[in-house]
């Protein structure tokens, strides 16, 4: 049992150093000024920091927001042009509901969310 508890420990000390040295490939900020879900997740209205991080897979962006953050699974969006020059996200308005359907970065790569 005492060994099980060491290697446990060891695993996890070794997995918070590989998530604590991974660095995002991309960072970039949009702002929302209303609240809106993801995945079922309500997130307030606010900043958002986009977070793209290949330790996390190809397909997983991290929002981070000043009170709410989710991880999201995506699948890329091909052949499209992007709505804006900037990072953006595009929504879904279900009467006074906004759902989050697509993320877009600077560099007009789409990214739909997964369901």
């Amino acid at each position: 049992m005492r060994a099980f508890v060491i290697a446990s420990m060891a695993a996890a000390v070794a997995f918070t150093a590989a998530v604590a040295q991974a660095s995002p490939v991309t960072m970039q900020e949009v702002k929302v000024p209303f609240s809106f879900t993801v995945n079922g997740q309500e997130l307030p209205a606010g900043t958002y920091t986009v977070q793209h991080d290949d330790a996390l897979g190809t397909g997983t962006l991290f929002l981070k927001g000043e009170k709410a953050s989710t991880f999201v699974m995506t699948a890329p969006i091909a052949g499209s042009q992007s709505p804006a020059d900037d990072a953006s996200f595009v929504f879904a308005k279900d009467g006074d509901n906004y759902r989050l359907t697509q993320v877009w970065d600077g560099d007009a790569n789409g990214h739909e969310i997964v369901k």
